[in-house]
């Protein structure tokens, strides 16, 4: 834990310089009138969310593409009762998400489905719970511990924390290894249940849309706040970790995390241009934006992936390629639909004012996070910029020799002092010597950055590669031809 029948290219008429043919040239459109410093967009067809079926199956999906979440209605298991329409159960997939409280995620909603939507990878548990625990004799201890891992159990959280769901395996902790299980949790963990780590990247649903289950407060979903906190603290005290230790734990997420406060940089040969056409250069784009000058990076659904100063932003299904090369700005290519505005066309641009381009390759996989002027030129993509937006599909991560950001593995292990190279400055487009040591023989960049750190790959097959503190991100979840790596605590 420390660890769609396309509507075609839509025309976009340049009102200060042509009108689009079989227009009236009056600058006009639905009765709106534009200046000359404006774009308007036509009136063919735009899709919107409300007009797609969602991708409901890891089947239907390209493989290793994020299935965003969706609401699945299902009748209730014999001898349970559904609070939903008809009498059913209703359930958001989606990993932030819970069931009915009462009842197993795993019977009302697809764990494979929300599997896509979080790298996981198999870890043992932080400890083994012993048979002779003494807490066993303690009634009050084990009905909050009973309690507590019902509430789990109506969460996404089994999808990767219950050994019943997948032949065995789990991320660490595991609600079903007793006899007491919350010893499989780490102290990061403990720190993140209980609220005082940062976790509110992850994401995370209102009470009001999740069956009364918050986490504003806490790490883990809960329909009683105060109870959990109790019992989660009292757990805290026990292992001798104290208020501070835990606040100080590093905010969860990884570069989930880091993607929310990467600056923009100046666009170069990306933005949209003065013709109204989206230029997307080498990078490519499963979720698109064009936003005000200053606006917050989008981070994960249902809370975060929308930020307030959103213009437009279009969503390729999880069926569908990736958008490439360019396209009209307002427009909905084939296999994409329009989420913002939700029902109506896309707002003009002006000539003259600052907007920020921003693109994910996939979620949390930022692409494209860049500033420009509307009407000004774009000017071209830098080599380091194209190649990183081109390689592994714009992955957040640079590795040598993938995404131009260096070149072959580095010296042979033994050869120099390996520890002392994890986490060392290093920068892309400069070859492997930045990075000369096995393993730690990787520049990991983030997108949009020219310098990371050095770190190793293959800790999924070997975690031994990584440092102690560091913990193993497996970017294969997110697209198949990635590789885990080393990540910095």
């Amino acid at each position: 834990m420390t660890k769609l029948t396309p509507p075609g290219i839509v025309c976009v008429c340049v009102a200060a310089l042509q009108a689009c043919d079989g227009e009236d040239p009056s600058n006009t459109q639905g009765g709106e009138t534009r200046s000359a410093d404006q774009v308007a967009v036509t009136s063919e067809a735009i899709r919107y969310r409300k007009d797609v079926a969602p991708v409901t199956s890891v089947q239907s999906a390209l493989p290793g593409v994020w299935i965003p979440p969706y609401e699945d209605c299902r009748d209730p298991k014999p001898g349970e009762t559904g609070q939903g329409p008809g009498g059913k159960v209703c359930t958001n997939v989606m990993i932030s998400a819970c069931t009915e409280p009462g009842k197993y995620y795993p019977d009302y909603a697809s764990c494979e489905v929300v599997r896509t939507q979080r790298p996981f990878w198999a870890a043992p548990p932080a400890s083994v719970p012993r048979e002779d625990d003494p807490r066993l004799g303690d009634p009050a201890f084990m009905t909050e511990l009973q309690w507590m891992t019902q509430q789990l159990e109506a969460s996404a959280c089994t999808c990767c924390h219950d050994s019943q769901v997948l032949d065995g395996r789990v991320g660490q902790w595991d609600i079903h290894r007793g006899p007491i299980w919350l010893d499989t949790l780490s102290d990061t963990g403990l720190a993140l249940f209980v609220g005082l780590a940062d976790s509110s990247a992850l994401g995370a649903y209102p009470a009001e849309q999740n069956h009364g289950f918050d986490r504003e407060r806490t790490g883990v979903p809960t329909t009683d706040t105060e109870r959990m906190q109790r019992f989660l603290r009292a757990e805290m005290q026990r292992r001798g970790i104290s208020e501070e230790q835990a606040r100080a734990v590093p905010p969860f997420g990884g570069p989930i995390y880091t993607n929310l406060s990467m600056p923009s940089v100046e666009c170069a040969g990306q933005g949209v241009d003065s013709s109204g056409r989206v230029q997307l250069a080498a990078a490519k784009a499963r979720y698109l934006y064009v936003m005000q000058e200053g606006t917050k990076n989008p981070g994960v659904a249902p809370n975060m992936d929308l930020p307030e100063g959103t213009l437009w932003r279009i969503d390729v299904l999880a069926s569908a390629a990736p958008l490439a090369g360019e396209l009209a700005y307002g427009s909905t290519p084939e296999g994409s639909f329009q989420v913002q505005p939700a029902a109506e066309r896309a707002p003009a641009m002006e000539r003259g004012k600052r907007y920020k381009l921003y693109a994910l390759t996939d979620v949390g996989l930022p692409s494209i996070n860049c500033n420009f002027t509307f009407g000004e030129s774009l000017g071209s993509a830098t080599p380091s910029m194209a190649a990183a937006a081109a390689g592994s599909g714009g992955a957040p991560w640079g590795y040598p020799g993938e995404l131009g950001a260096g070149g072959a593995a580095g010296s042979p292990a033994g050869s120099c002092d390996a520890a002392g190279e994890f986490g060392k400055s290093c920068k892309d487009g400069q070859g492997s010597s930045d990075c000369p040591c096995a393993p730690a023989s990787y520049c990991a960049v983030m997108p949009g950055q020219t310098e990371g750190y050095c770190t190793a790959t293959g800790c999924k097959e070997d975690p031994s590669v990584c440092p102690s503190g560091w913990s193993c991100f497996d970017l294969s979840a997110f697209s198949p031809e990635l590789k885990p790596i080393c990540l910095k605590p």
